[in-house]
């Protein structure tokens, strides 16, 4: 591929056009459980504190397995792009193994964790709701993972747009179990917060089912047969999955996992401090949305390009997906930093929490940057199928750099609060600078390697 105008522009439409409907999904995704929150409300506060402390539990299970499944995608579309139709269905085969096996494991982890609260100080009270939410959805969690395999083989052929339009079927189906099961409606008994658990479960399954229907009906993809017979597990085959999957799963743990530490760290400031914290958080989650989105685009796109041996097209379109994602990010930044106070205003009329919520906000447009280029350089190393290094990079810059960090500048020195913020600011630009450094030294000695 040559660096001409007309082929970045080219590049730069079909990143987008993957990328568009992953966001969307996201965000529809998002706001499902931002309407389990605002009905639960209606209801009382210990249903909506059930709910939280449920679906925190819920989400860690669930991005724990998603990250192992997401080793599906760069291996789908490296054979899509050497032109292995039969070793893709294969691929996708023992892909539901795996997501059978996730899921079982998945389900032990979050009903273990559920027994678990009260080891964890949680308020007596709340425990026996929470377990309820968390027993009656944590059954659809292989359905999640078994979703995750005609997602990547769309994702890999570059149409993405099913799911973006299923999820959409799903926040009315959502909303309307809500209302039936949480409040007892058309005959129902009430069921508080396990109700939002029911109908969240319910949706799951219903959009598993409707895109392994499109998937294995659309006739776009008649000549890949994957109607096929079912073949036995491989566990060789499924080992190396894993091997991919396993890395990507722990830095997305370290990840959450440094966002909740602080957020219990915040707790010690008090609770205007620890409500300014959540409303810059929650803003910069959606923010983070965009360069995620393009990210998975890109793992698509470049994973496509190294299959194919174009490792020059790989490269670039890497940088590309790189470059958009830090200019979207600069410039949300710069808004972040110019109407913070605004956006703060929206979530809470208390003008203490406003005013702490404005002043992290600045924070948060200081590490827009560093997080766009930091998750895209990650999702341009998934196309080479490097993960085990990304893991040990991100390992290190949010817990060693971090989370140790802000502990020692919020507790050691004058800083207070605010030091949380800056070590979050300094082990994102870190995870940015280093992943960024990875992904130019492994694609340029493929790309030399090549040439040799």
């Amino acid at each position: 591929m040559t660096t001409t105008s007309f082929a970045w522009r080219h590049e730069t439409r079909q990143l987008l056009t993957i990328a568009l409907p992953i966001i969307a999904t996201q965000l529809l995704q998002m706001s499902m459980g931002v309407v389990d929150t605002l009905m639960a409300g209606r209801i009382s506060s210990l249903a909506l504190a059930a709910i939280a402390l449920g679906t925190s539990i819920y989400s860690f299970a669930m991005l724990l397995g998603i990250g192992v499944m997401m080793a599906l995608t760069p291996t789908v579309s490296q054979l899509l792009g050497a032109g292995n139709n039969q070793l893709i269905r294969e691929e996708l085969r023992q892909g539901l193994w795996l997501a059978l096996c996730v899921g079982v494991v998945t389900i032990l982890v979050s009903l273990g964790l559920a027994h678990s609260l009260h080891w964890f100080g949680v308020e007596p009270s709340i425990i026996p709701e929470a377990q309820r939410y968390i027993y009656w959805v944590t059954w659809s969690l292989p359905f999640i993972f078994l979703a995750i395999v005609p997602r990547a083989f769309n994702e890999a052929k570059r149409n993405t747009l099913p799911m973006m339009w299923i999820q959409l079927l799903l926040m009315p189906l959502n909303i309307l179990g809500n209302y039936l099961f949480m409040f007892g409606h058309a005959g129902l008994p009430a069921m508080d917060a396990a109700g939002a658990a029911l109908s969240t479960g319910i949706a799951q399954v219903v959009g598993c089912l409707l895109l392994f229907t499109y998937t294995l009906k659309t006739p776009r993809y008649r000549s890949y047969d994957l109607a096929k017979r079912m073949t036995r597990p491989d566990l060789a085959h499924m080992l190396q999955l894993l091997r991919l999957g396993i890395p990507i799963s722990v830095s997305l743990g370290m990840e959450v996992g440094m966002f909740m530490v602080v957020a219990l760290l915040m707790g010690s400031f008090g609770v205007t401090a620890a409500a300014g914290h959540q409303i810059a958080l929650n803003v910069a989650s959606l923010t983070f949305m965009v360069p995620l989105g393009t990210a998975m685009a890109l793992t698509v796109q470049v994973s496509n390009a190294v299959g194919a041996q174009a490792y020059d097209l790989a490269r670039q379109r890497g940088q590309l997906g790189v470059l958009l994602c830090a200019g979207f990010m600069l410039l949300s930044g710069v808004n972040l930093w110019l109407w913070g106070e605004q956006i703060a205003r929206w979530y809470s009329t208390d003008v203490a929490v406003v005013q702490a919520a404005s002043h992290f906000l600045l924070f948060a447009a200081l590490f827009q940057l560093g997080d766009g280029i930091q998750v895209s350089s990650a999702g341009a190393l998934r196309g080479y199928k490097d993960t085990l290094y990304p893991m040990l990079i991100t390992t290190f810059c949010y817990w060693v750099v971090g989370v140790a960090l802000g502990w020692y500048l919020s507790h050691y020195t004058t800083l207070g609060a605010s030091g949380l913020w800056l070590g979050l600011v300094t082990g994102l630009f870190m995870a940015a600078l280093l992943l960024g450094l990875r992904f130019n030294s492994l694609s340029k000695r493929l790309l030399n390697t090549v040439r040799d």
